[in-house]
């Protein structure tokens, strides 16, 4: 059946890729800019790929942005990574950041959320395998958290010029103004072992950035490295990962 003609909707910035890669960091830099609003949370509005849930969404983003004196918006929800055919035949000038991270850690990081190592490997590949196949996209452009982590201005300056703006200093600043993304005040001090996921991530993006890498030796065994090494060798080397163990 011939789908009807849909008029092209004012596309802004989304962050993807696979979940535990930096994408909520990734965001949380590039909305301290003075002329970017920051989406709360992950919104998943492309997950359905409905154009008209999809459209209301994105006029009620550019809403909040002009109340905010924002001239861009930027979202993120690491899963739109599946769905970038349709956000970008919904709103083709739609600027799209990937994000990606060495899958050691990456893993290490989805295993302690799922506690089962198969399906935290099987979503890196997975997702990985769309941010290699969309990452020569004119509308996208790959960041790799290690680069950003460890030279943020560096990184973020082509970040910047990409979405059409100049790199601010304030941005590195972003913890010195407390966000509540998660649903959870950001000064709010859980008991130890009580804190969940969403809280977590409230948590880290209120820290100043921090170099988690390296940090999956605290939590995958030698059998765990080997088989994470074997599993996703091909992929992370097309994405500029050495995976030979040292």
């Amino acid at each position: 059946m011939r789908r009807l003609w849909r008029p092209p909707l004012r596309g802004s910035v989304h962050v993807c890729g696979c979940g535990h890669s930096g994408t909520s960091i990734l965001t949380r830099l590039v909305g301290a800019h003075s002329r970017i609003h920051a989406i709360p949370g992950e919104s998943g509005v492309a997950k359905k790929e409905r154009y008209g849930r999809y459209r209301e969404a994105l006029e009620r983003f550019w809403r909040d942005s002009e109340a905010a004196g924002a001239d861009l918006w930027v979202e993120k929800t690491p899963k739109h990574v599946r769905h970038l055919g349709f956000i970008l035949d919904a709103a083709p000038s739609s600027r799209i950041l990937l994000i990606c991270r060495n899958p050691l850690d990456t893993v290490a990081s989805l295993k302690r959320r799922y506690g089962r190592l198969g399906k935290s490997l099987r979503r890196w590949k997975h997702d990985n395998a769309r941010v290699l196949r969309w990452r020569e996209h004119p509308q996208t452009l790959l960041v790799r958290y290690e680069d950003l982590v460890r030279s943020p201005q560096a990184c973020l300056e082509p970040v910047m010029g990409f979405l059409g703006l100049s790199f601010e200093a304030g941005q590195l600043g972003y913890h010195e103004q407390p966000v509540s993304w998660y649903g959870s005040a950001p000064a709010q001090e859980p008991a130890a072992g009580a804190i969940g996921h969403p809280q977590n991530r409230n948590r880290q993006i209120n820290q100043p950035l921090f170099d988690g890498t390296g940090s999956y030796s605290q939590h995958l065994n030698a059998q765990e490295i080997s088989q994470v090494r074997r599993s996703c060798r091909r992929l992370a080397e097309a994405l500029g990962y050495n995976l030979t163990a040292g």
